[in-house]
């Protein structure tokens, strides 16, 4: 389970990189992006929990743009309205590396308490 954990984590930390986390760039999607069988961000974030076991997490939806985050002393994870309901590979990729701080926080990762 570890092992498929970092890979979830180096995943959503390239797809974070590949979508401009941190920048100005905009998410948004064009016809000829891939889709992930339909599943929302929304709902991806939820397997992605779930499967690392974390159940005290709420999803919520945040209005604007480049919003996306992760709460951790509300233990809440905000998406933005790019990234909420949004079924493209790089919406899911901003969820996944939100949920990564998810996970770091409820495996108690020290940098995330500075």
């Amino acid at each position: 389970m570890k092992k498929k954990l970092a890979v979830l984590l180096a995943a959503a930390m390239m797809m974070g990189a590949m979508t401009g986390c941190g920048s100005s760039a905009k998410t948004e999607t064009t016809a000829a992006e891939t889709k992930a069988e339909e599943t929302t961000a929304a709902e991806a974030a939820e397997k992605i929990l779930h499967g690392a076991g974390i159940y005290d997490v709420e999803i919520r939806h945040i209005s604007g743009d480049l919003t996306d985050n992760y709460d951790p002393s509300n233990r809440v994870l905000n998406l933005s309205d790019a990234t909420f309901r949004s079924s493209s590979v790089a919406a899911i990729g901003v969820a996944a590396h939100e949920c990564g701080h998810a996970i770091q926080d409820a495996e108690s990762y020290a940098p995330l308490k500075i």
